[in-house]
């Protein structure tokens, strides 16, 4: 798994705009000062996605929706085949494509 956690980090990297910040429980992938995602140490992709979006990912099972009740518009999908990779970075890019401010789904880290 730890290829395919690098695979999408070296790759989310290199797009424009982009900057990756490590905390305690993984990297925060942002855009200039907005959150695209939250991956975890363990492989889990946390994405922000608006409530349309999200459930029109979780329609299909494309995500998952968050268990955590205090935030139920965040959306998990886990990396950990080498066949994840594409659909991990299909949906950060979408969250790229679609940016706009979200709420901070990466804790203890300022604002840069």
């Amino acid at each position: 798994m730890l290829k395919e956690f690098w695979d999408v980090v070296q790759t989310v990297g290199m797009w424009s705009g982009t900057a990756i910040m490590r905390d305690r429980r993984g990297l925060c992938l942002m855009l200039n000062d907005m959150k695209l995602g939250h991956l975890d140490w363990d492989g889990r992709l946390v994405l922000p996605f608006g409530p349309e979006m999200r459930d029109e990912l979780a329609a299909p099972e494309t995500v998952k929706l968050d268990p955590d009740p205090a935030d139920p518009s965040r959306s998990i999908f886990n990396i950990r085949t080498a066949g994840d990779i594409n659909r991990a970075l299909w949906l950060l890019r979408s969250a790229y494509l679609i940016a706009e401010p979200k709420q901070d789904i990466c804790p203890n880290i300022a604002a840069h």
